[in-house]
């Protein structure tokens, strides 16, 4: 039996930090005076001009506080709050993500990944009310170059598969996307237009609503798709290339079985590529094969997820994103996804001066030891067993005083099955002998 303690004694975690106002602001500049090289107290400061709605001074200081603390996450926050604040959807989205791929391990990525999905979906819902209200204007303007969006495909066959709809036009997309020579439209901005039209499923097989859905997101070629799905039958995908003058091109249609959905998606990736004329390279082939998930049950999760998402169901994404993730852990989408719909209803409750505390408040709907926070949202993500580091970290942090036990089956990497105890603060892990 291996048994490890971890005294909190003298290793207490700094006060959790409070929510700044308009009103802090000659204090902060004071201290920043003090304490130039303190990082947290600029990002206060220009959370605090944030609030006070001065959003250029903001970004300002919060510049000058990633430059002392590069990976800390408020940084990004507080700026691309301020892009989002001015309308700059589009930089805000690309402030949050740059920085959660470049620190995917930093604390705060959660978060980051909740604000880009409710920035990118305010800015595309923002550009779709614009571009109807000036759909005679973008009729005679050229489309972007090389610009693809792909439609939501039409589900026909057992009403079970619907969330194959949004999952394999996603499939699609960030296959397509792979290819150098082409700039493939996310999948919130198509929705958005979409929900602008109040378009029918059937309406958007139609080729004179599909090339006005092109003009109005200025896409230069748009994908139909119909994917005929039903239990124990051979599954038909189909689609067609449709121009913003309506000249529509069919592609040659994939069957298979449906254990072999996978296999029949990156089939109908070359054939689309084929009638786009676009000569793929050896290397593109193969990013395109290995791009994705291998697993069909963690596919299938993950099209529920995105399904979910799309509804703002965030509950219900946590949990199908969860499944997509214990099905294959490797799925990097579905544990983005998952981060995203377990942070998302905290980071959008937080305004003003309250972002200097969304990280801390991301973290207790994640954290696998505080059975506190064990609802219906943050339950997929519990279930995943913490690792021996994320328990001992917990050490430190206020206690009620009462023993807590959870049992968790950990994974094979990880060792044998172990009970985890946590007492006031000492941590004690027991490994069961074989």
């Amino acid at each position: 039996m291996l048994l490890l303690l971890a005294v909190a004694g003298g290793c207490a975690r700094a006060p959790r930090p409070t929510a700044v106002s308009p009103a802090d602001i000659p204090a902060l500049i004071a201290r920043t005076q003090q304490e130039p090289t303190n990082a947290d107290v600029r990002f206060r400061l220009a959370a605090a001009l944030a609030a006070a709605e001065r959003y250029d001074t903001a970004i300002v200081v919060a510049r000058a506080g990633e430059l002392l603390a590069p990976d800390n996450a408020l940084g990004p926050l507080i700026i691309g709050g301020c892009q989002e604040q001015a309308g700059r959807y589009d930089l805000a989205v690309a402030t949050y993500r740059d920085f959660a791929n470049a620190h995917r391990g930093a604390r705060g990525v959660a978060a980051l990944r909740a604000r880009a999905e409710l920035a990118l979906r305010a800015g595309a819902e923002q550009t779709a009310r614009q571009a109807l209200a000036r759909e005679t204007e973008l009729a005679q303007q050229p489309p972007e170059p090389a610009t693809l969006a792909v439609l939501p495909l039409v589900i026909a066959g057992d009403s079970s598969f619907q969330p194959l709809s949004r999952g394999l036009a996603e499939l699609l997309t960030t296959d397509l996307a792979l290819i150098r020579t082409l700039r493939l439209l996310e999948r919130l901005q198509i929705g958005a237009v979409l929900d602008e039209l109040k378009l029918a499923e059937s309406q958007r097989v139609d080729p004179v609503t599909a090339a006005r859905v092109g003009r109005l997101l200025r896409a230069e070629r748009l994908v139909q798709g119909v994917g005929t799905i039903a239990t124990n039958q051979p599954v038909r995908l189909a689609a067609t290339v449709v121009s913003g003058a309506g000249v529509v091109r069919p592609v040659g249609q994939v069957t298979g079985p449906f254990k072999g959905l996978l296999d029949l998606e990156k089939q109908l990736v070359f054939n689309l590529s084929d009638q786009l004329g676009i000569r793929l390279t050896e290397a593109e082939r193969q990013r395109i094969l290995a791009q994705g998930t291998k697993s069909l049950a963690a596919f299938l999760a993950y099209s529920r997820g995105l399904d979910a998402m799309d509804r703002g169901d965030y509950a219900a994404a946590a949990r199908n994103f969860g499944e997509a993730v214990r099905a294959d852990p490797g799925f990097q989408a579905a544990q983005q996804g998952q981060e995203a719909a377990v942070a998302t209803p905290v980071v959008q409750q937080a305004g003003g001066g309250e972002i200097v505390t969304v990280v801390q408040a991301v973290e207790q709907v994640t954290a696998p030891s505080e059975p506190a926070t064990r609802d219906a949202l943050s339950a997929a993500t519990l279930e995943i067993a913490p690792t021996t580091g994320d328990v001992i970290a917990q050490v430190g942090s206020a206690t009620s005083g009462t023993t807590t036990i959870d049992r968790h089956l950990a994974p094979e990497s990880q060792g044998l099955p172990s009970i985890i105890s946590v007492v006031n603060g000492i941590t004690i892990i027991f490994r069961r002998p074989p």
